[in-house]
């Protein structure tokens, strides 16, 4: 792509009140017009309530998958079922069971005296039981077993006492007989109770982060496919899918203010990157209105149509826009900020984005020097970005069947086109409106078929001719320190078109006519020439020229003096009765490097072509007069232009002349005038020879 120009204006020295006024206004307009477009979702999106009919058919524009309520509340009702109670001890119980079993000890051992007649059966048979082994022994077992058993196990009040006593049978030493274990079971049954009990609130807790532990169950969603059907009556499931897929939004001020302080945050950090590396821009009113009018548009056709269509969101457009009027530079950290955006928005889906962020580096590397290059780079960008979205596609998992890959395929290729064509078509209509030039009208503007370049022609074709040799120096002095050459070339080409007005009164016009300007006086010599100027703004502005070019009209002649008439008033009425200043140009002197490129192209020109056979030398000093004195004058204080750059400047102009004229041989002068050129013509001899030789083997 063509080095981009600085067009924009510098800030004026006093910047007055109506700039800065108009400044403010632009930037503040731009933040809010970026606000609205991006925070649309959260300003204009549909609230969405149950209980309402929904009013077409909602679909997936993308595979994806939404939470199977139906079958995730079967999961926690299952786990609900399944989970266990939480239980809690209840220390105090063992030492009451460990209690009542020694009351029922000290029973059996009464039951054994035979003078005892205890009224409890099932006492009076254990101690039978028992007194065919030694009492001691087996209380102290029983004790024993007891006391590890309350200690082991878990004792529940749902538990019947078979359950119990079935356990503790199991504890009691095998060896002894069958009935004594069975009805000491019995007895020590009698002593037990509940050790543990349900612990209602740990177990809710307990419940419910099982609950919350379960993960919800998706179900997958093509492509396509119908999510709510027009005419249902949408239910809490309904608005929830419908908010998963992103469908629908809800008033959300909070978000709102996040984008809001994010995008203050980005404007901050742009407007830094513009004072520090591109100042011209930052204090142009019209380059931050084009900045901010192609970022918001963009941004406002992503929140209308970014769900539904969102492969003709056109960011490719926007890059593309940017980056050959302001450069790559802009484009790509406008772009970048755009992305990140419509991103954090969620106005475009992540597959669609990233083949949007692909088409859009297409368009931002792209090296266009010609509108018809435009349409090849727009199917370059449909190519990438519909590859871009295929593989991102594959990566999120968001692909469908083969027939709705196809189809998505297609639409990308589409949108990548439709981007190459919005680009092409906006701009003529942005170079118009904020007066911006873009590489493509100015080569246009260069072209010698454009209307005012004929009349000039035809009218002073001494000064189409100037004109032609100024664009040649000019473009080479440009291209030398780095200034827009295609600028500098269109710039050279009409800096002089006042003079077709009045052609006679320019000596390159007058083919050796006489000059009119012996027969006036010097003051009327003087307007005749500045009417060039005007008459050149005059021309310049009914054939609508842009102002970065009318700029080198009046800026070609700055405030330089017209030396010859200023000298011829001199002579008549004496130096001490002429001011210099009547005598010089209006000016502006020149403002940028490209301006004062020309005013430097025209005068060398003038004064190479005055020369008679010069000597490269000759040339070089000539030229090197001539910067000099311009410098000296001040002509370019306002231009940035260095003396580093000065002398580039020189050097290329001298080795333009030297390529267009070579290096000319001084020969001696005789009476009559320089040494005549004797033509020689070859003798049939000698013409014989060089036919022989010619031949092969010559």
């Amino acid at each position: 792509m063509s080095p981009h120009r600085k067009q924009a204006t510098r800030l004026p020295s006093t910047p007055t009140v109506k700039w800065v006024t108009q400044w403010m206004a632009v930037v503040v307009v731009s933040f809010g017009g970026l606000l609205l477009s991006l925070g649309s979702p959260y300003l204009f999106g549909h609230k969405i309530l149950v209980g309402e009919i929904a009013d077409r058919d909602y679909v997936a524009h993308q595979k994806t998958y939404l939470v199977d309520f139906e079958k995730t509340k079967e999961a926690q009702d299952d786990a609900r079922e399944k989970s266990l109670p939480t239980l809690r001890k209840l220390p105090e119980a063992n030492a009451a069971m460990l209690t009542a079993l020694k009351t029922k000890l000290d029973a059996v051992a009464l039951a054994q005296i035979p003078t005892n007649s205890t009224s409890d059966k099932s006492i009076k048979q254990l101690a039978d039981l028992v007194g065919s082994k030694d009492y001691n022994s087996w209380r102290a077992d029983v004790e024993k077993v007891t006391a590890h058993f309350v200690k082991m196990e878990s004792l529940l009040t749902c538990d019947s006492p078979e359950i119990w006593q079935t356990r503790v049978i199991e504890f009691l030493p095998d060896r002894w007989p069958n009935d004594l274990r069975i009805k000491t079971a019995e007895m020590v049954t009698t002593c037990l109770q509940p050790n543990i009990e349900v612990d209602r609130e740990g177990t809710r807790q307990h419940m419910a982060e099982t609950i919350a532990h379960i993960k919800p169950i998706t179900k997958e969603v093509a492509t396509g496919a119908i999510v709510v059907h027009k005419g249902d009556q949408l239910t809490a499931e309904d608005v929830s899918n419908l908010n998963q897929i992103g469908i629908t939004h809800t008033y959300d001020f909070q978000s709102l203010l996040g984008v809001g302080t994010a995008l203050l945050a980005a404007f901050m950090c742009f407007g830094i990157f513009l004072y520090t590396f591109e100042p011209l821009y930052f204090f142009s009113p019209s380059a931050i209105a084009l900045m901010a009018t192609v970022c918001v548009v963009a941004s406002g056709i992503a929140a209308a149509v970014g769900k539904e269509y969102p492969q003709f969101v056109p960011l490719p457009a926007t890059a593309l826009v940017l980056s050959v009027i302001f450069g790559r530079r802009v484009g790509m950290i406008l772009g970048i900020l755009v992305i990140v955006f419509l991103r954090v928005s969620d106005l475009v889906a992540a597959p669609y984005l990233v083949a949007l962020a692909a088409a859009s580096g297409v368009a931002l590397g792209a090296n266009i020097k010609k509108r018809t290059e435009l349409m090849l780079t727009g199917v370059l960008i449909g190519v990438v970005q519909a590859i871009a979205y295929f593989f991102a596609s594959m990566v999120t998992g968001a692909n469908g069947s083969a027939v709705v890959v196809g189809k998505e395929l297609a639409q990308n290729l589409l949108g990548g086109l439709s981007s190459s064509i919005v680009a092409i078509g906006s701009l003529p209509f942005l170079e118009i409106i904020f007066g911006i030039l873009t590489p493509f009208r100015v080569a246009e503007l260069s072209e010698p078929d454009q209307p005012l370049l004929r009349q000039l022609e035809e009218n002073a074709p001494g000064t189409y001719q100037h004109s032609l040799a100024v664009a040649n120096l000019a473009e080479a002095g440009a291209k030398a320190i780095g200034a827009d050459i295609n600028l500098v070339r269109a710039g050279a080409m009409y800096h002089d078109i006042g003079k077709m007005v009045t052609p006679r009164y320019f000596i390159e016009n007058q083919l050796g006519d006489k000059n009119p300007h012996d027969e006036i006086p010097p003051e009327d010599s003087r307007a005749k020439v500045l009417a060039h100027v005007t008459n050149g703004l005059v021309l310049a502005q009914k054939y609508g020229l842009p102002k970065q070019i009318q700029d080198f009209i009046p800026e070609h002649q700055g405030t330089t003096v017209m030396a010859y008439f200023y000298h011829k008033a001199c002579m008549r009425d004496g130096a001490q009765n002429v001011s210099e200043l009547d005598y010089r140009y209006p000016g502006p002197k020149p403002q940028t490097r490209e301006t004062a490129i020309v005013m430097l192209a025209d005068v060398s020109e003038a004064v190479t072509h005055s020369m008679r056979d010069p000597s490269q030398e000759e040339v070089e000093a000539a030229i090197g007069n001539v910067f000099k004195a311009r410098w000296d004058d001040g002509q370019f204080a306002d231009s940035d232009l260095s003396p580093k750059e000065l002398d580039q400047v020189k050097q290329a102009f001298v080795r333009v002349w030297r390529t267009l004229h070579h290096e000319r041989l001084k020969y001696p002068s005789t009476t009559t005038g320089r040494m005549p050129f004797v033509v020689q013509y070859p003798t049939s001899e000698q013409k014989s020879k060089e036919e022989g030789s010619k031949q092969p083997g010559g």
